[in-house]
């Protein structure tokens, strides 16, 4: 599993950042990711959940930085952005906040505890 960084368009046609993660299409992703991020103590906070058609939505903190959690089905991927101004130093910190979950999902695969999906 791998994350970028791309910046997109969204919906209401602003520019913003966006962490795609890679090989990981599961629609309950974000409950794994979010059990990871508590066991290395981050402070989580999970608010609205939006379930559109194509894509599920969560909207959540981790301390004390609000982002969104979107799962896209097809093709299956999943996504983290900002909800907060973009500044270099919230960017950094969710960037570090994504390197620790996909660091861990490469141990889960390799110790065969969950599989890749495209």
């Amino acid at each position: 599993m791998w994350y970028d960084k791309e910046y997109n368009e969204d919906n209401k046609g602003n520019m913003r950042w966006e962490f795609e993660i890679w090989n990981f299409g599961y629609s309950d992703a974000f409950d794994y990711c979010k059990d990871i991020w508590l066991a290395f103590g981050y402070n989580i906070i999970v608010g609205e959940y939006i379930d559109y058609v194509e894509t599920l939505v969560w909207f959540f903190s981790i301390d004390d930085l609000p982002c969104m959690w979107c799962f896209n089905d097809y093709p299956p991927y999943q996504y983290v952005t900002l909800c907060t101004r973009e500044t270099e130093e919230n960017l950094k910190r969710l960037e570090e906040y994504v390197k620790v979950i996909v660091d861990e999902l490469n141990k889960c695969v390799k110790n065969n505890e969950i599989e890749p999906l495209m």
